[in-house]
């Protein structure tokens, strides 16, 4: 069950607000950001290996790559290919139904790998905000580009 009243903000968007009081935030843990693609692991395969590039780099355009969701990136990116391997094996044969040995008809079980890794995919992806829902939570997509605003604010600081 989820948490009755308004969602929470984040205390950086509170502070920036003016409305955020001490008593009232809790201290998180920081972790260093970064900034540039990491080296994809050995063991995921080459569709996957691709696809982590494209969102390491996505995240670190967005700011929200740290050294702590690298691992969630590395399994996003992996269920995304077994996603489309199995997406791939169900149309190669049309092979939606099996017939046993005894004549019964059965799923492949490509299905059921396909369903359990799309179901994967977007719990991991909603953590990054790459859905409509929890993108909202996260906020627009940034540039490389500063504000305007930000570098007159740098110029006072």
């Amino acid at each position: 069950m989820g948490k009755a009243g308004r969602p929470s903000v984040p205390a950086v968007i509170k502070e920036l607000s003016g409305t955020i009081r001490k008593d009232r935030t809790r201290g998180g843990i920081e972790f260093d950001r970064i900034t540039e693609v990491p080296k994809p692991e050995v063991w995921l395969d080459v569709k996957a290996k691709k696809y982590f590039k494209s969102v390491c780099s996505l995240l670190i355009r967005k700011k929200l790559l740290n050294e702590a969701n690298v691992p969630l990136v590395l399994l996003m990116a992996q269920e995304f290919s077994t996603y489309e391997k199995a997406c791939r094996e169900l149309q190669k044969n049309n092979d939606y139904i099996n017939e046993t040995d005894k004549g019964y008809q059965q799923p492949s079980p490509w299905i059921a790998i396909r369903n359990a890794a799309q179901k994967n995919y977007r719990e991991i992806a909603s953590l990054f905000g790459f859905d409509p829902l929890s993108s909202q939570r996260i906020g627009p997509a940034t540039g490389g580009e500063k504000d305007p605003f930000d570098k007159i604010q740098d110029k006072y600081k």
